[in-house]
């Protein structure tokens, strides 16, 4: 996947791979592993609705939010993380009945091929944060985009 590119410097083939990695992937991922989530919170069942019970906790990005947009700087990601934002709040009123909760996180500028080397964190900060995230996850949560400290991102 290539970045950067605005609304007219983003070819169909580019949104297309774009959608596919962060949208269809998510969802094939979802549905594949559905089958165990519900059977996780079944026999967890006694567990409130959490992590230790049965999650689906989907990778997005701020960049995702659409009403943070101030420009159309790597369209194609945005348009993805949006979608991807989209489908895990589908996800969140339909898995809900069998306990499973759903949520989107944003894990922060990230040093990595994609954030670059002036992202302020390192990929273990992150992956910390995100843990933190998922240990305090309640049924309050079901639904949100969150980043950092469970603080709640607009879409």
């Amino acid at each position: 996947m290539r970045h950067g590119k605005g609304v007219l410097g983003c070819n169909e083939d580019e949104m297309r791979e774009t959608l596919a990695v962060n949208v269809v992937g998510p969802h094939s991922v979802m549905n594949r592993f559905y089958p165990l989530l519900k059977k996780s919170a079944e026999v967890n069942s006694a567990i409130p609705l959490s992590c230790a019970r049965a999650a689906v906790i989907n990778i997005s990005s701020e960049l995702g939010s659409i009403e943070n947009t101030k420009n159309s700087f790597t369209t194609a990601y945005r348009v993805s993380k949006a979608a991807l934002n989209m489908l895990n709040k589908c996800a969140s009123t339909e898995f809900i009945k069998d306990g499973i909760l759903s949520i989107s996180v944003h894990p922060g500028w990230v040093r990595t091929d994609l954030g670059g080397r002036r992202a302020p964190l390192s990929p273990r900060e992150s992956v910390e944060d995100i843990i933190y995230i998922m240990e305090h996850l309640t049924e309050n949560h079901n639904g949100q985009y969150v980043r950092k400290n469970l603080v709640v991102e607009p879409y």
